[in-house]
């Protein structure tokens, strides 16, 4: 008789409780999940950039640092070139882009560019241009995102001498 009541006890809601917690701490283990997918880092668009590089099969590239700038959530990348890209190296670098999430391509109208297109991914937006600029030539990416797993400054630069306040830790 006492082991009937106990299983009846464990039985009703015992152990739905542990189920209910585990269910709760995976559901919000998923949706960490997401807002990390949703979060775009440095790093991970450095690497798009990589990626994309690498499909043109041409030049050098090289990565400017931001950081001295006060804008964290910034990658600008150049793939330097001999010559003017030809359009089959910058399809291939697009082509990339997109497979790696980049959307939302539109060219846009550049004066100082031959080819231009705006992208977007996860808050962050990408001007992507490729030609021949001042005896250089390549593909620029200038990538900018509003939220990068860095903090951002406290307040902005009060004019464009003067770097932005560091960042304020929690």
């Amino acid at each position: 008789m006492a082991a009937m009541a106990v299983t009846a006890l464990t039985g009703c809601g015992g152990g739905g409780g542990v189920g209910a917690t585990g269910e709760r701490a995976t559901t919000t283990a998923r949706a960490a999940e997401a807002v990390a997918e949703d979060e775009l880092t440095v790093k991970a668009v450095q690497g798009d950039v990589r990626f994309a590089a690498a499909a043109a099969g041409t030049g050098r590239l090289s990565f400017a640092d931001t950081r001295k700038g006060g804008t964290p959530c910034r990658v600008i990348g150049f793939l330097q070139t001999a010559d003017k890209p030809k359009r089959e190296a910058v399809d291939a670098v697009s082509a990339v882009l997109k497979a790696r999430g980049w959307g939302q391509m539109e060219q846009i109208q550049a004066e100082d560019t031959d080819q231009a297109w705006h992208l977007v991914k996860h808050g962050w937006g990408m001007f992507l241009s490729a030609g021949a600029v001042a005896e250089q030539a390549g593909i620029v990416f200038d990538a900018s995102g509003e939220a990068c797993g860095v903090p951002m400054p406290s307040r902005p630069a009060a004019s464009d001498i003067a770097p932005p306040e560091p960042p304020v830790l929690p």
